[in-house]
Parts: C-alpha cells; sequence; structure tokens
C-alpha cells in the first residue's frame, strides 16, 4: 500500500521486508518475540526415522554357515528446552529391544512377540547441563555421548550409548588458531543393591586440543584416560543383547580396566581441487587403547579415512567412510565397542566401508558393510560379514 501511494519505492519496500524478517528470525532465536510464547520459543523438537535392510554371513567351524535377512526401524524424538540463559535440559525417547544399550533398533517380527506385535519406545537420555560459563559446561544425568567425550571413532563406544553420571567439559580458545579443552566425569556402569559389592564405576578425563593451521587444514587431537574399578569379579550380564569375549572366571571378569586412549583427526578442505575434483572434505582419523591392568592381549586401535561432503544435507551430496579397527581379547570392556562389528565382541579385526547418498533434504541412503573375524583363536577365524542399506529421514 505504501509502494501504491507512493510513500516507498519497491526497492525500499523490499528491503523492509527482509530486515522485518531477520529481526523476527532474531527475537525467536534469542526468546524475545512478544507474538509467540516463551516456553515455545525455547523449546527444540527433533527427530529421525531409519528403515533397514540387513544382511547378514557368519561362517564357523567345519564350514557351517549361516545367513540371516532382517528388516528393522529405528524411532528418535529429542526434545531440549532452555531453562534460562545458563541451564538447558534434554529429554529423548527412542525405539529399543530388550534394554539393549547399544542399539534404537527393533527387528521387523521380533521374537519377543512376533506377528507384527507393537514395538517397544524407551527413554533414551534425559539430562541438565549448565553452563555457568561459555567455556565451561556442567552435565548429570543420562547423557549423550558427545556431551561426555570427543571419538573420532567408535573403536571403544558404541555410539548409541548414552551415559549415566556427571561430567564437567571445558573449552576454551587460546588465541585465533588453537582451542583447548578437557572432559572429565563420572559414569555408572552398575549399581546392583542386591549384594554388598561396590558398584561398577568408570572415571575419565580426556584433555584435548584442535589447532587450525589456515581455512583448509586443521588437527584435532586427545589423550582419554579411563579407570573402570570393581569390574573383577562382577558377573556378566545375563541379557540376550551381551556377547561375552573377555576373559572370565566361571561368569564373571577376570581383570579391571584401565585404559589410555590417544586419538587424533586431520581435517583438509578441498583437498583435490588442484586435480579438478570438487571434494568438499577429507578426513584421516586414528586410535590406540591398551588396558594397563592386563600384561597380554590388551591392546586395539582404529584408522581410517572419510571423503566428500562434510555434511549430506540434500540431493546429491555424498560422503563415503573406511575403518579398519582391531581389538584384543581384554582392550576394552566387552560391553562398549560398536555393535555392529563382529556383533560387538573384542577379540577380532573388522574392515568396515560405509557410504552415505543425499536423496534431498533431510532425507539420504546409507549402504555399510562390515567384513570381520575373530583373533583369539588361530584355527577358528569365523569370518562374518554384514551389510546394511538405510534409509534415513530427519527432522
Amino acid at each position: 500500500k505504501l509502494v501504491e501511494k507512493g510513500v516507498l519505492t519497491a526497492g525500499e519496500a523490499q528491503e523492509l521486508k527482509t530486515e522485518t524478517r531477520e529481526k523476527v528470525k532474531a527475537e525467536l532465536a534469542a526468546g524475545t518475540s512478544s507474538g509467540i510464547p516463551a516456553w515455545v520459543q525455547n523449546t527444540k523438537i527433533k527427530g529421525d526415522l531409519r528403515t533397514r535392510y540387513q544382511y547378514k554371513h557368519e561362517k564357523a567351524d567345519n564350514d557351517y554357515s549361516k545367513d540371516t535377512h532382517i528388516g528393522r526401524i529405528r524411532m528418535r524424538l529429542g526434545l531440549e528446552s532452555k531453562i534460562n540463559n545458563k541451564l538447558f535440559a534434554g529429554i529423548g525417547l527412542a525405539t529399543n529391544s530388550g534394554g539393549d544399550p547399544r542399539s534404537t533398533n527393533v527387528s521387523f517380527g521380533d521374537k519377543s512377540g512376533g506377528h507384527s506385535s507393537k514395538m517397544e519406545v524407551r527413554l533414551d537420555y534425559a539430562y541438565a547441563k549448565y553452563m555457568p560459563q561459555p567455556w565451561l559446561t556442567l552435565v548429570g544425568g543420562k547423557m549423550n555421548l558427545g556431551d561426555v567425550l570427543w571419538e573420532p571413532t567408535d573403536l571403544i563406544w558404541d555410539t548409541d550409548i548414552t551415559p549415566e553420571g556427571a561430567v564437567v567439559g571445558i573449552n576454551k580458545n587460546i588465541g585465533d588458531k588453537t582451542t583447548v579443552f578437557i572432559n572429565t566425569g563420572a559414569l555408572f556402569s552398575t549399581a546392583d543393591t542386591s549384594t554388598n559389592a561396590d558398584p561398577v564405576m568408570m572415571f575419565l578425563v580426556q584433555p584435548g586440543a584442535k589447532y587450525k593451521f589456515n581455512d583448509k587444514l586443521s588437527l584435532k587431537s586427545a589423550v582419554a584416560l579411563y579407570n573402570l574399578g570393581n569390574v573383577k569379579g562382577t558377573a556378566y550380564p545375563t541379557d540376550s543383547w551381551y556377547k561375552s569375549s573377555n576373559t572370565k572366571n566361571d561368569d564373571k571378569w577376570r581383570y579391571d580396566y584401565r585404559m589410555i586412549n590417544p586419538a587424533v583427526e586431520l581435517g583438509i578442505a578441498e583437498p583435490f581441487k588442484a586435480l579438478g575434483s570438487n571434494v568438499e572434505k577429507l578426513k584421516l582419523f586414528g586410535e590406540y587403547v591398551e588396558n594397563l591392568a592386563v600384561s597380554k592381549k590388551n591392546t586395539g586401535f582404529s584408522c581410517g579415512f572419510q571423503f566428500g561432503n562434510d555434511k549430506v544435507e540434500k540431493w546429491g551430496d555424498w560422503q563415503f567412510k573406511y575403518t579398519y579397527a582391531m581389538l584384543e581379547k581384554d582392550a576394552v570392556l566387552d560391553s562398549l565397542p560398536d555393535s555392529d562389528r563382529y556383533s560387538g565382541k573384542t577379540g577380532m579385526r573388522s574392515h568396515e566401508g560405509a557410504l552415505t547418498y543425499g536423496l534431498g533434504k533431510n532425507t539420504s541412503l546409507g549402504f555399510d558393510v562390515y567384513r570381520s573375524w575373530n583373533i583369539v583363536s588361530t584355527s577358528r577365524q569365523a569370518p562374518e560379514t554384514l551389510v546394511q542399506i538405510d534409509w534415513n529421514m530427519k527432522f
């Protein structure tokens, strides 16, 4: 109307509309909009859905082999609310089968019900996050793994694990190129009050740093120290998801686990530009772990690379990752590693190749292949091939 009356030009009107939109966005982000309730502005909801086809080929003694074809689905729904300028709370729900801490998958026709029975949804995480200073974060509750520590691979930790306890994180810039950080905390593993035994606790500290050489090259590294006390003599879990592979006495762990875990990641932007390739990002990464509480069969490592788009967000984006991993029998506690890599067992070596391709905004197709072997026995390698095809959707 103002343009029609000659008060504003068309260009001025467009500029005013753009400024208004940006102002509304800023008010919503800051939670100061007068037109929407504050709790709505301060609360974010996110989620994802994944459907999966999975094929597994296993080979054991006397050339016995087994092929398994299954369909799976995963649903996760999360909510994070800003209580005030320094305090946040997060709650998440996810599908789950049998309380497995290393998986949010449920299988079609699962043997616990079958016949299209209803599937379980459980509490995935629930935590409070307090930031008294921009560089200091205190987190307590059942937390996302990324709030506990940094890890470039899943050598030690399955990424579906949501640890329980409390952690303190420090992340501070030192000049324009260097960021130092330290994560430290105490996590509960078991809290069985039916006996006089003390609970199995994990105490960890992880100092590290990230250095940015220039706009195209950066290096991130850290050393984590874990102390899992009271494991020795504790009974193994009897749950169906648990795959025993550590050394044991009867049905109890033989050793404690005091692990040292250095890790490194090198990031290179546009690594092949000189060759005419438009690959956006290349990462080279590696980890090593050693259980200092054991004198033999106590080490492991992973190494690999990832290249393609930094994030797969739209049609045509893609990313490929290759990882080689090896864990000796007592390198880590066997309830922690990636459950897809040789069923989460230790005493194995494995190759993994994963390709993700963007199908559109917030949806992608993933192909993941594992080829793994047993390294405990030289006469029984029991090779396993696992193939996963995923359709991912997120909002």
